[in-house]
């Protein structure tokens, strides 16, 4: 035993004078490109805990081991690695970090470097999307990327987005674009399995995503064919690293509150305002209160001026919260990451909420030099509860002198037959919707690689999607008014889509030249199967799990199949890194088409120059990239529901004569086929040009774009003779035209203080090209004079697709005008319209083109400020030049409903006031609800976020054992500036029963990392 003692001491102590003799001790100094010294730079180890941090003069000092390797690294700065074999001292300056001309960028079944990129690609910076504290990366994507305009479609917990890139192509299909998580194209189906202009893309947790690059002309779309003619957003998932492990947690909690909410009538507004109408009503003079309010508890309340805040009595702040936590690391033969993530979110009005969970695994194994294997797997599983969907409307539309309980005698009131309400603080218990989805995205590789710069990949990716919906009404609802029994419906659609890629990859070098070489072979195929139930006069609250428990009810089912295949190939030549060329084609086939046309070849090409890398150019040191692009590409589009071409078969009832009671049921053909139904087809060509000065502090891109989208796939009139109103068709042709500009600056940059910016802007111009089916449209409106297209419809060739076709208002009748407004059988107090034409006579030749409901500009701006460990950022962004409808307005405006409800505090005509900015209670016209008056410009400005944070500093991670730790604070959605007289500019064609207030959330969260 004591000669093993004597062994294991010898033995360690010559272990240690080993590791002795190979360590020495290193000083340097630490400094930027102006020469200041960098402090609080971190200089580590590389593959170990063993580092430190510069002092206020910029230098270390670190024992290290001779074969050893520093990283050294500064927020801002391009982190940098240096060998320390043969140094004892080290001087290194740090390079600021742009991150632009050698970022690679996603393109599609490949990547390329920004200097090398001859398409227009927009990239998301995924710190801002983290620093805006979303958990829907689309709300963090909002006024980042040029072109590309995101719109929150709904503000219930668990709201989705609208999404268009460049402009609408299509008048009748979705403008939402294809949407690839980690080479996996995500159908874009809503949660009832119709057709949307949502994604997948909803359903990632924002903090597992590494990069989204965002493709937008046509010769960079091309390469996924038919699935792309309205862009293509490409989603990069995090996956593990070479490294010990490392362990990060990410989280917020915080509160929504209601914001920009309209301005309603106080009690005593109203009342004024039934008074004035009661007026109206009775030859201009007013009647006592005791005539209006015959309710006795509403008499009492206006007596009393006692009122009460509907609103306010069925909403509170809500709770939302967030948390992720992640798990990375591996060797250089197996990485792996995993992560969880949890989000909760309350509804402003009870009961309304959403969660969701997700979890993600990631695996990447380097078998051997030449064999590559992976994959991944991501799921998610959602709740969403939106509650009773006439509560907002309700809430708004009480009186305010109506009571929950009467002022006289104390009892609940469920009914006011004043305003047809009924008792918002009931009927917020007694209706139930909720939706499920379980998503499972996942995807295995196999990648081989016999000889260097060949590569063969294959990848499988299946897609399973399931969503149950569940709605319960019962008897104390809106919808069954206190006596009727409590009704139910069911709904569960389960998607089983798969996509198989095999990719043969060839890159070469030599001298001058660069060439990449891509072909690959896919197949896709989608299958949903779809089951509904319907239940009513149950029995009791079953909620949705007892449908067939109703004296009636009754039961659907679908399927549907569609299957892909293609072939496509693409090639990147560059010559002396100066001249890049890329072509590509594709060769997409899809059962959804008629035969004879499922097959359609989509090409593309695209040239830049890099001007800056010329001799020439090389004098100019302000100049650090100048760029020219030119591409050209087509793309294609097969949105069309499975079996439109080959006609489906449906059931249909018949009553047997004679035989009372009974039925059969037969079938009859359930759509109008199409045997000669082809590709809709996008052509587009784009000039871009990229920038950048003063080592790329500033850089800008420019866009310019014609996209000609032709053989439209949408609904055709046909003849009534033929048992059909209307047939699926290539019937038109719609252009884009438009304009896009990034800037990138670097304001200022001093070793405590950093400021940086991005802002962009688009404008489009959308226009219908041609119509299979046209007719004079002067005959319709002397205002059209001139055009045609088809005025059923409202598309008119050379509008865009989306106008407003309305009576213009020019104000009120006043005093004075009595015989001129008798003309049009008209009088004082009422709107007056304009008679175009002159004849005398208001009917729909007066109607005219007023404005359209796209805008013509979008944009937003995002800046950044680091000041030592502080780091303050803010996004804004803006749209203008729509005009629409406001829902809203109609419904709480007199328009609507004169005095029955509470109304939007407006200003209206009465004789001691003589406005034009609305007509008189009761004595509105013909014309109170046909005009323009309800139309307003949808001009916004938003600030989409603030966030202020702080990071530890080094030296306290170091003696709290942790590697990162910030904490910061989140005001998403703090201000809305903006004329639109309605809840949501962004939501200007949705009413509020839809959907909800906007709401302002202020979060305080922390990340750290281990």
């Amino acid at each position: 035993m004591k000669t093993l003692k004597l062994v294991l001491t010898c033995s360690l102590m010559l272990c240690i004078s080993v590791i002795f003799a190979q360590t020495k001790h290193l000083t340097g100094t630490v400094f930027d490109e102006s020469g200041e010294p960098v402090i609080g730079a971190s200089v580590m180890l590389k593959g170990t805990t063993i580092g430190t941090v510069t002092g206020m003069d910029g230098d270390f000092s670190l024992n290290v081991p001779e074969n050893g390797i520093l990283v050294v690294s500064y927020i801002g700065y391009q982190s940098q690695e240096v060998p320390v074999a043969g140094r004892n001292t080290l001087n290194l300056v740090l390079l600021e970090d742009t991150e632009l001309l050698d970022e690679v960028v996603v393109i599609g079944y490949g990547t390329v470097r920004r200097t090398d990129l001859t398409g227009a690609v927009g990239s998301v910076s995924m710190p801002v999307v983290q620093a805006s504290g979303q958990t829907n990366t689309y709300g963090g994507m909002t006024g980042t990327v040029s072109g590309v305009n995101i719109i929150r479609n709904n503000n219930k917990p668990g709201g989705t987005f609208d999404i268009n890139i460049r402009g609408l192509s299509s008048i009748s299909g979705t403008n939402a674009p294809l949407v690839v998580v980690d080479g996996i194209p995500v159908p874009t189906v809503t949660g009832n399995g119709q057709t949307g202009n949502t994604s997948g893309l909803e359903t990632i947790n924002p903090d597992d995503i590494e990069k989204i690059d965002i493709l937008k002309d046509a010769s960079s779309t091309a390469i996924y064919g038919s699935r792309a003619s309205n862009g293509v957003i490409i989603v990069t998932t995090k996956r593990g690293a070479e490294g010990k492990p490392k362990i990060s947690y990410s989280g917020y909690g915080g509160w929504r509150s209601y914001t920009n909410v309209p301005e309603m009538m106080s009690g005593d507004e109203w009342v004024q305002l039934a008074r004035e109408s009661y007026r109206a009503l009775n030859n201009n003079v007013y009647r006592k209160d005791e005539e209006i309010f015959t309710n006795p508890s509403e008499l009492k309340a206006v007596q009393d001026h006692n009122y009460f805040d509907w609103l306010d009595a069925v909403s509170n702040p809500a709770f939302i919260t967030n948390h992720s936590l992640q798990a990375s690391g591996g060797t250089q033969t197996a990485r792996y990451l995993f992560s969880g993530g949890y989000y909760f979110e309350d509804g402003m009005v009870n009961p309304q909420d959403f969660t969701r969970y997700t979890m993600r695994s990631a695996v990447d194994m380097n078998i051997s030099k030449h064999v590559d294997f992976g994959g991944n797997l991501y799921l998610t599983y959602s709740t969403r509860n939106t509650g009773n969907s006439d509560l907002a409307l309700d809430a708004l539309r009480h009186r305010p002198t109506e009571h929950p309980y009467s002022l006289v005698d104390g009892s609940e009131q469920w009914n006011f037959s004043g305003s047809g309400t009924f008792n918002s603080l009931i009927t917020t218990n007694h209706e139930f919707n909720q939706t499920k989805s379980i998503n499972l995205l996942g995807n295995v590789y196999l990648a081989i690689t016999p000889i260097e710069g060949l590569e063969f990949r294959s990848s499988f990716s299946p897609r399973l999607q399931k969503d149950m919906q569940g709605q319960f009404r019962g008897t104390w609802t809106r919808a069954n008014r206190g006596t009727n029994k409590p009704t139910s419906n069911y709904r569960k659609n389960d998607y089983t889509d798969f996509v198989w890629d095999n990719i043969i990859n060839y890159q070469w070098s030599k001298n001058i030249h660069n060439l990449n070489l891509t072909g690959v072979y896919s197949m896709q195929q989608n299958v949903m199967e779809g089951l509904y139930g319907l239940g009513n006069t149950l029995a009791f609250n079953s909620l949705w799990y007892n449908v067939q428990g109703g004296q009636t009810n009754s039961s659907q089912s679908s399927y549907s199949q569609s299957s892909l295949m293609s072939y496509l190939a693409r090639a990147n030549y560059s010559l002396m890194d100066k001249y890049l060329f890329t072509a590509s084609f594709r060769y997409d086939g899809s059962s959804k088409l008629a035969e004879g046309n499922k097959w359609g070849f989509f090409p593309s090409a695209a040239i830049a120059w890099r001007i800056s890398e010329e001799t020439f150019m090389q004098n100019l040191n302000w100049l650090s990239n100048l760029k020219l692009r030119l591409s050209y590409g087509q793309t294609g589009n097969d949105s069309v529901g499975p079996y439109s071409t080959a006609g489906t078969i449906s059931g249909s009832q018949y009553i047997v004569f004679g035989e009372a009671g009974t039925g059969m049921v037969g079938t009859v053909p359930g759509n109008l086929r199409n045997t000669r139904l082809s590709w809709e087809r996008s052509t587009e060509y784009n000039l871009g040009i990229d920038l950048g000065i003063f080592d790329s502090r500033f850089t800008a891109s420019l866009e310019l774009y014609d996209r000609l989208t032709t053989d439209l796939i949408m609904s055709r009139t046909v003849p009534i003779t033929t048992g059909y109103s209307s047939v699926r068709d290539n019937v038109g042709a719609v252009r884009n035209r438009g304009i896009e500009m990034t800037f990138n600056t670097v304001n200022v940059r001093t070793r405590d203080f950093r400021w940086t910016t991005n802002l962009n802007l688009a404008y489009n111009k959308n226009e219908i090209h041609d119509l299979v089916f046209k007719e004079d449209l002067g005959v319709y409106s002397k205002q059209l004079e001139g055009m045609v297209g088809d005025f059923s419809n409202k598309w008119f060739i050379g509008q865009p697709i989306q106008i407003n076709w309305r009576y213009q208002t020019l104000g009120v009748w006043q005093l004075g005008e009595e015989s001129e407004a008798a003309k049009y059988g008209q009088k004082p107090g009422q709107y007056r319209v304009r008679d175009w034409n002159n004849d005398g006579v208001i009917n729909d030749h007066d109607r005219h083109i007023y404005g359209k409901r796209t805008p013509d500009w979008i944009g937003g701006m995002t800046n950044v400020f680091n000041y030592k460990n502080f780091d303050f950022s803010f996004n804004m962004y803006f749209q203008t030049g729509a005009i629409n409808n406001s829902p809203f307005y109609v419904s709480f405006a007199l328009e609507a409903n004169n005095h029955n409800f509470n109304n939007i505090k407006k200003d209206y005509w009465t004789p001691e006031n003589p406005t034009n900015s609305s007509a008189q209670p009761s004595n509105m016209g013909s014309y109170r609800n046909e005009g323009t008056h309800s139309y307003f410009k949808t001009d916004f400005l938003k600030v989409g976020f603030a966030t202020l944070g702080y990071s530890l500093p080094n030296v306290t991670l170091k003696n709290l054992g942790v590697s990162q730790l910030r904490i910061y604070c989140t005001v998403q959605n703090p201000f809305t500036f903006t004329n639109y007289i309605g809840f949501d500019p962004g939501q200007s064609g949705s009413n509020i029963n839809a959907t909800d207030f906007m709401t302002r959330n202020t979060l305080l969260g922390v990340n750290v990392s281990f």
